[in-house]
């Protein structure tokens, strides 16, 4: 794959990072409130005292009034575990640029704002067979290691989110953010996969990278079709009545993409890789509420 990215093209955005939606439970000291009680600069809420509290954390001045003791709880910042998910199915090397590439591009520089934010972050490439993975890690020593992950991706074999969920949720215990990052384009049942993250707690956003040809096909005349994920050929004479029922169903087939993400609160973005990757940060992910 052709150089992802440059330090200039990163420090452009650097200010940015995650906007969480839930607060979260980590285990190191970063950048997000979580609920967890304890010695902290922010007060959060009071609760019932119960049989092994610190006693430091008592409200006294409550307890004299209400005669209840109850305790102190209060915001700790900590870091939330980001984790990529990064389609690399053959679909994902048609394009140009490559979607693969485009995406690969998308989860470096997200990669290096959670980085920023003292964020683990993981990254899961996958497609219908094992790939390697670079597990949830603190520093920027990780940023190195998944620019030499994705630097090294090949586009191959089928899409297959189930397969990369499954794979995900096997080498992971800790919830976090999870940013799926796929062209969605299969006849797979979304359903089960994006079923399973949401049972296990995970806060969960969908990027669908499109090429040009996937939105607004070009063609005319007699066509010789190869499916690059199952190696089907036809051939089709491609006039206008052609080019309308292809958009008739490819808007039908978003329309039912966003439906399944909706079900499951799950906030989705389109991003076409003829677009310049600054505007889909700053523009779409910005107003989206994903970034801050």
């Amino acid at each position: 794959m052709q150089q992802l990215i440059d330090r200039g093209f990163l420090e452009r955005w650097a200010n940015l990072r995650f906007a969480s939606r839930r607060r979260q439970v980590g285990r190191f000291t970063g950048s997000h409130a979580s609920p967890r009680a304890g010695m902290s600069v922010e007060f959060a809420d009071y609760r019932e005292y119960v049989p092994g509290d610190d006693f430091r954390y008592v409200d006294w001045n409550l307890c004299g009034r209400l005669d209840r003791l109850l305790v102190k709880t209060f915001v700790q910042e900590v870091d939330v575990p980001v984790y990529f998910l990064l389609d690399v199915s053959a679909s994902m090397g048609l394009g140009d640029p490559q979607k693969a590439h485009y995406g690969a591009q998308l989860v470096l520089a997200l990669s290096y704002l959670a980085l920023r934010s003292l964020d683990r972050v993981g990254v899961f490439p996958f497609s219908d067979r094992p790939l390697d993975s670079a597990p949830p890690r603190q520093g920027m020593t990780q940023f190195s290691a998944i620019l030499r992950l994705l630097s090294r991706l090949d586009p191959q074999g089928r899409t297959s989110l189930a397969e990369g969920v499954s794979g995900f949720l096997s080498r992971t215990r800790e919830t976090g953010l999870v940013v799926l990052v796929s062209d969605f384009l299969s006849t797979d049942d979304l359903r089960d996969p994006l079923a399973r993250l949401h049972h296990r707690g995970d806060e969960v956003i969908a990027i669908q990278i499109l090429a040009r040809e996937d939105l607004d096909p070009a063609i005319a005349g007699p066509v010789h079709f190869v499916d690059v994920e199952s190696s089907d050929r036809m051939t089709l004479a491609v006039g206008p009545s052609t080019l309308e029922a292809y958009r008739k169903g490819f808007a039908e087939f978003q329309s039912s993409l966003r439906a399944a993400f909706v079900r499951h609160g799950i906030p989705s973005f389109v991003a076409a890789t003829d677009r310049p990757l600054e505007a889909l940060i700053h523009q779409d992910l910005r107003s989206g509420g994903v970034l801050e």
